[in-house]
């Protein structure tokens, strides 16, 4: 086949970039394809980036005074000594471009390409300022079959990426997706709902043997090697050090060092010999650690990114890594460690063998036509909605967010079907699962942030779908996936009779801490807690506001900011399992609608920002469907415009693990729920300047009644 390799082949500083584009380039032409490289940009735009450096050496803003002066001065040596460095690079880069075959955009179809190959490297890096995803993602070219090998979306979310909805077009035309990283294979599986297997980079593929070692670096005698774009102090005193104490010279190949005793400006393939050559390496790079691995030399690695140190762990080499804290002892000791090249080329052969597998199956698949594109579930799936309640009985203002969970629970109930939700339970101070038939659809109205108590919900529903009557079950995206396995597996029969919502969940806060927090404000108060809102708008919508409603009728209103509970659950500090984490269940729906706050209406409809409460509206199925058809009457629901996707996606990020979570646990099962939020918490930090505000507040009026009656 003749094929067309899409992928960043022209930086002149990276040496990986190079090498990953020629190693892909050569493992296609050893299993018999004519290999090119589609020109992102001319050589000549690339050497005008650099010389835009000359600016800074004419600023106008520098001034004539001494400082001035001098700082000029220095700027002009940096540009000066930038500049050269970028020529020589670039030089160097050239003759790399000469190894391989390039041509343009309009000669893909003039030269009878038959496959685009795209990849490897993080060319679909939302993050990265510098890659043009409508040319990586391959949406300008139509009707030839396009194969991602070793694909890398960098640490970008899905979400990110619906700001340019014909990314995901693109991305469903592909024959075949294979990602290099567990971030990408993500991004595939939310696009395509299909879970591809992850491959290991070109480099790897192509093997130690696919390189032809040069002469380079035989001439410097015994050197430690540094790659790495940019070195902390402590970096560079431990590289020292160790280089003084064995008698080494420090190489930088490529990037200016102040350490290094020789910076060199040479090709891209001389790199595996500089590797090769080398007595030992230190290098913070993802390539960098490839070739030390691939030519078994002593090494140090600094994974300042989850790509270098995921790639430690598939072969198990996490001894050559140090972390952030490490110190000179511990630098040493990864530099002298004996190389095991057999486990190490039985963990790289291993990678390679798997993903030349995979690589084969898909040219082979693409070849023989019984490959079709994968499709994207984003082009005729969820539908997106915001709105509000607009009937007269204040149920906007008595919901947490826009009252759209009361109108479609009235769908069913108007039927005379059942509705299931949380309620709090004034005798067991419990959040439980109960139906419409045993309390007030009012009393499920509202966010309750503790973990609820299912029981036997599933079983009456059961019981009530067999009677022949609609049930309709709100609940968390973990308790919504359990209930859809039942109707998928069970209860097929009663699929248009079951509507299944979820909510937009930040984790499940434990039960214990939830009895402890009621008990300390009872100990305060003095009072017994009959319900509790976690989710009051006395203050309005924006304002996250806490009210404890007492036995003897008071009342107690208070930002969540000042609450002990709530503010230690916005720190992330609460969630009852690791897993909330990691939610598997938030991201891919199970539920017909998925409902939540839209905190971005201010952005997108300036005539709903009154500060009452607007809700989000996920629409999942045709079950969805129907609900918001039928709900159209009593709510204002707007559905979302394409350019705003990002807005709702965005919602379903999870919650950030917190390292002190684990030790706030361990304090409350030993020392209690005051300790842990005296120690772990920033709520008494925040109630300290509350109280100085109060006593500020205060004073203020003595004072300024003082003065007057003077």
């Amino acid at each position: 086949m003749k094929i067309a390799i899409v992928t960043v082949y022209d930086s002149i500083i990276n040496y990986g970039s190079f090498l990953q584009a020629y190693a892909m380039s050569k493992v296609l032409e050893l299993k018999g394809h004519e290999v090119y490289f589609i020109r992102r940009m001319q050589n000549e735009e690339i050497l005008n980036r650099f010389n835009e450096l000359a600016e800074l050496q004419n600023n106008p803003n520098t001034g004539n005074s001494i400082k001035h002066a001098l700082l000029n001065k220095k700027a002009n040596f940096l540009v000066s000594r930038e500049r050269n460095a970028n020529q020589k690079r670039f030089r160097c880069s050239l003759k790399d471009w000469q190894s391989i075959k390039i041509i343009s955009q309009d000669e893909v179809r003039k030269k009878g390409i038959q496959l685009i190959v795209c990849g490897s490297d993080e060319i679909w890096n939302k993050h990265n300022k510098d890659i043009d995803l409508n040319f990586y993602s391959c949406e300008w070219i139509k009707n030839i079959p396009k194969l991602a090998y070793a694909i890398s979306s960098g640490d970008s979310k899905t979400s990110e990426f619906l700001q340019n909805p014909t990314f995901f077009d693109a991305v469903g035309d592909f024959n075949a997706l294979l990602p290099r990283d567990l971030m990408t294979q993500t991004l595939i599986k939310d696009i395509t709902t299909i879970n591809e297997p992850i491959v290991c980079d070109p480099t790897i593929l192509l093997g130690r043997d696919g390189f032809a070692l040069t002469d380079a670096g035989k001439n410097f005698g015994r050197y430690l090697l540094v790659y790495s774009y940019y070195l902390t102090k402590k970096e560079k005193k431990c590289i020292k050090r160790y280089a003084r104490m064995n008698n080494l010279k420090i190489i930088s190949p490529c990037i200016y060092s102040s350490i290094a005793d020789e910076v060199i400006y040479t090709s891209a393939l001389d790199f595996p010999a500089l590797i090769s050559n080398a007595e030992c390496v230190y290098t913070t790079t993802f390539h960098g650690t490839i070739f030390s691995l691939m030519y078994a030399r002593r090494f140090c690695c600094m994974p300042r990114l989850p790509k270098v140190m995921n790639m430690l762990k598939q072969i198990d080499c996490m001894n050559y890594a140090i972390d952030a804290d490490f110190s000179y002892e511990d630098f040493h000791e990864a530099l002298n460690i004996v190389v095991d090249r057999d486990k190490i080329n039985r963990g790289l052969i291993n990678l390679k063998t798997n993903a030349d597998k995979l690589l084969n199956e898909a040219l082979v698949s693409v070849n023989d036509g019984t490959c079709k594109t994968l499709g994207n579930r984003y082009k005729n799936s969820n539908k997106y909605y915001y709105g509000f309640s607009i009937r007269e009985n204040n149920i906007r203002s008595n919901s947490s967010s826009g009252g759209l969970f009361y109108e479609l629970a009235r769908v069913v109930l108007d039927e005379r079907g059942v509705v299931f939700g949380a309620c709090f339970d004034e005798k067991t101070r419990k959040v439980i699962h109960k139906s419409s038939e045993e309390v007030p659809i009012e009393e499920m109205l509202r966010s309750k942030y503790v973990e609820s108590e299912l029981g036997d919900t599933y079983k009456k529903i059961e019981q009530y779908l067999k009677q022949g009557r609609k049930v309709l079950f709100c609940g968390t995206p973990c308790q919504a996936a359990g209930l859809y396995n039942l109707r998928e597996q069970k209860w097929n029969i009663y699929e248009k009779q079951l509507y299944i919502i979820d909510f937009l969940c930040e984790g499940v806060p434990s039960k214990k801490i939830f009895s402890a927090y009621l008990r300390d404000e009872e100990r305060k108060s003095r009072k017994k807690i009959k319900n509790i809102n976690f989710r009051s708008k006395s203050y309005g919508w924006n304002t996250h506001c806490i009210l404890l409603n007492y036995e003897d009728g008071s009342k107690k209103v208070r930002p969540s900011f000042v609450d002990s509970y709530m503010h230690t659950f916005i720190m992330d500090l609460l969630l009852n399992r690791k897993s909330c984490y990691e939610c598997v269940f938030r991201n891919k729906k199970y539920s017909d609608i998925t409902i939540g706050d839209f905190w971005k209406i201010k952005d997108v409809d300036t005539s709903c920002s009154d500060n009452k409460g607007v809700s989000a509206v996920f629409v999942n199925s045709q079950n969805g469907d129907f609900l918001i058809s039928c709900i159209k009457q009593h709510t204002y629901l707007k559905e979302l415009k394409k350019e705003y996707l990002y807005y709702m996606e965005q919602l379903l990020d999870t919650s950030t693990y917190e390292e002190k979570r684990n030790m706030f646990y361990a304090a409350f099962l030993n020392e209690g729920y005051n300790y842990a939020i005296q120690k772990y918490s920033t709520y008494f930090l925040n109630r300290k300047i509350i109280d100085k505000l109060k006593l500020l507040k205060i004073w203020t009026k003595l004072e300024y009644k003082r003065r007057h009656e003077k």
